[in-house]
């Protein structure tokens, strides 16, 4: 695991904060999206499958000229299915990174209110630039200071 200057993860693996529940976070999207591609490529077959069925009866071809058609409708298969198989890979890696984006600032956020819980001076949140929930954690950061104020001051 490659470390940056910060003590922070780079490359495809730093995408991954805790992999089964972000996955579990980005599932629905995942199968939904892969149910949809399989959808959409089996229409895309079945129809294209039909156009050369009724070329096919239509002018009557025999058997070199099917084989010959045939191999005409490959192309626009095979990039059909190209283009289905790069959007499914497309959503996967988008699924991971968006919920990375999600799931990497709700461990910090846990993290912070099981310290408040146990009574400890919590660390503040620090999140990437590129994270969600800034404002949630910008509150939290402020009340956290309020907090370790107010127990510094002591009793009122």
């Amino acid at each position: 695991m490659e470390l940056s200057k910060a003590g922070r993860r780079r490359g495809f693996q730093s995408w991954f904060v805790e992999p089964f529940q972000q996955i579990k976070l980005g599932l629905m999207f995942i199968v939904v999206n892969i149910f949809f591609s399989v959808l959409i490529a089996g229409v895309f077959i079945y129809y294209v499958w039909d156009m050369y069925e009724a070329v096919s009866v239509y002018f009557q071809l025999n058997q070199q000229e099917s084989m010959l058609t045939f191999s005409k409708f490959n192309w626009p298969i095979f990039v059909g299915l190209g283009l289905v198989v790069l959007f499914m890979g497309t959503t996967i890696l988008v699924s991971v990174r968006y919920t990375h984006d999600i799931y990497g600032p709700l461990v910090s956020i846990n993290r912070m209110l099981d310290e408040l819980l146990e009574g400890k001076k919590p660390s503040p949140i620090n999140l990437r630039d590129s994270d969600q929930l800034q404002d949630l954690a910008n509150k939290l950061n402020r009340i956290a200071e309020r907090l370790s104020y107010d127990q510094r001051a002591g009793p009122m």
